[in-house]
């Protein structure tokens, strides 16, 4: 498994370059929401300057509800944040953005809403002291406790290369933990949050976007760095589910360790999902990437943990954006996971269909032939998840294609989804 491709930040950062590789689904990809965009491979939200507007996830059709829901992520600064749509179940919220916690809830009462905190950086364009991004502001680390630093092999701090004003925590430290989550804590009292987001969570930073070569000289083996964020998590991670959310942005640990960390926490999110490229029509995941990725989403939810799935592209992606939610539908259980597929900032996908509701699970998921089918009380969900084989699948009933027609049968080409709604 390769490693996936840069988080996208959603910070306020410098404007980064783009980077679309993504790492094979097996390998867990570390793309992390942050705030707009997570590190480098998280989300990766490639505007700059933009704060991470809301992520949200509502129910399948705006009002209904019945079928698993979905997220929809927005990352915008102030005035492009569009109004919050109604039945949303997470919002994440860029923590100067508190103010929009009421009317979100007025709108949703049952929604949660989680602020963005990145727990491996401190940031020296964040400005003042509260409301920050991180657990740990940058006056008072480069004050207090300069050894919170870390630094490379030369001896010099470490900012990360594809954001320059982001510097390297030492998430391994006690005293760093400890005053990282007493700042968490106290902000989300303040303000009111449900939960928090945390973002920077990470097997390794040996990625361009974040060392470009650099070693950091108090982890400079393999597994060192993922040993200090298995310390962070067990210490702090217990602390804040006391009496918050504490969802978890995690992309590159290996199946062993991704099991161990979502443990700590009441979930986590998985960026990437089904789909290795932010350009339209290119880098869906099939075979085995395909597999590993439903195995996280079913892992998760035989814990009884939160699982956010996020996909990127283009509004007008209609592959991308049914062979992601189809896949989600086939293994999602009760309210507590969500699907989002996230464009252009400030837009939402054109087509009504990756909100249409196809009612309650009937069934589990099966596999005929290569394809996976999963039955809903108003629709069904089909999977073609091969890189390489069409299939053409009897529906065994009448159903509404995308156009609108009645269907008993539909083709799918390879790596292909479709959620259709029963005919009535």
């Amino acid at each position: 498994m390769t490693s996936s491709a840069p988080p996208r930040r959603c910070g306020r950062r410098a404007s980064r370059p783009e980077r679309r590789e993504r790492p094979a689904a097996g390998s867990a990809t570390r793309v992390g929401i942050r705030a707009p965009q997570s590190r480098t491979r998280r989300l990766r939200f490639a505007v700059a300057g933009l704060l991470i507007a809301a992520l949200a996830a509502f129910p399948a059709s705006a009002g209904t509800g019945s079928s698993p829901g979905l997220a929809a992520l927005r990352i915008c600064g102030g005035a492009g944040l569009p109004r919050p749509a109604s039945a949303f179940r997470y919002v994440v919220l860029w923590p100067s953005q508190y103010r929009r916690i009421a009317a979100i809830k007025r709108r949703s009462p049952g929604v949660r809403v989680l602020v963005y905190k990145d727990m491996a950086s401190t940031r020296d364009d964040a400005g003042g002291s509260r409301d920050l991004p991180t657990g740990v502001g940058y006056s008072y680390a480069n004050r207090h406790h300069p050894e919170w630093f870390l630094r490379d092999t030369n001896g010099q701090r470490v900012n990360w290369a594809g954001w320059p004003h982001y510097w390297q925590m030492d998430v391994g430290s006690r005293a760093y933990q400890r005053a990282w989550v007493r700042g968490v804590a106290r902000d989300l009292r303040r303000r009111s949050w449900d939960g928090v987001f945390v973002d920077g969570i990470s097997r390794t930073m040996q990625y361009p976007w974040y060392l470009n070569g650099r070693v950091l000289a108090k982890y400079p083996g393999p597994n060192d760095y993922a040993r200090a964020t298995t310390r962070f998590l067990r210490r702090v991670a217990p602390t804040l589910r006391r009496r918050h959310l504490v969802v978890g942005n995690m992309n590159d640990a290996t199946p062993r360790l991704w099991r161990r960390w979502v443990g700590y926490m009441s979930g986590a999110a998985k960026e990437w999902w089904t789909k290795s490229s932010a350009a339209g029509g290119s880098g869906f995941l099939t075979g085995n990437d395909w597999a590993y990725q439903m195995s996280l989403l079913r892992e998760a939810q035989a814990r009884h943990k939160i699982f956010l799935a996020f996909t990127y592209g283009p509004p007008d992606d209609a592959r991308a954006m049914d062979y992601a939610r189809a896949s989600f539908l086939l293994f999602a259980q009760g309210g507590r996971s969500a699907f989002g597929y996230a464009p252009p900032c400030g837009t939402e996908p054109p087509s009504p269909l990756w909100r249409a509701d196809v009612g309650a699970p009937a069934r589990p998921a099966s596999q005929v032939g290569g394809v996976w089918r999963r039955d809903f009380t108003g629709g069904v969900a089909v999977v073609n998840p091969s890189a390489s084989t069409t299939v053409t699948l009897p529906l065994g009933g009448s159903y509404l294609d995308p156009n609108g027609s009645v269907v008993t049968s539909v083709l799918l080409p390879p790596h292909t989804g479709l959620t259709l709604r029963r005919a009535s």
